[in-house]
């Protein structure tokens, strides 16, 4: 779909037009410069960061990448639950031999 967008084509004109080999090119070429929009957000990220840094400011292209999907919060278990939950399932597996 977006090699259709950016080739201002619809998926039914690639389909018609584009041998297989032509396609599995441009997904090598993707591959090496991605054809998706997360790399005009990279591109203006380092633009954004640069002129900021000249202005002092301490900031890298990455705390200047929006943010599309809200990130999980990691599960942080305790180590002394890692522990009591692994003692578990060993007494466990000792009942059952």
């Amino acid at each position: 779909m977006t090699l259709a967008l950016r080739l201002g084509m619809t998926l039914q004109d690639l389909r018609e037009n584009m041998s297989a080999e032509e396609l599995f090119l441009w997904q090598a070429y993707n591959e090496e410069s991605p054809l998706s929009d997360a790399r005009g957000d990279i591109q203006a990220a380092i633009i954004a960061a640069s002129s900021l840094q000249a202005q002092g400011a301490k900031v890298t292209p990455m705390d200047l990448l929006p943010q599309w999907k809200a990130e999980k919060p990691a599960a942080e278990q305790l180590p002394e639950e890692g522990e009591e939950l692994f003692k578990a399932f060993l007494m466990a597996k000792a009942v059952e031999v």
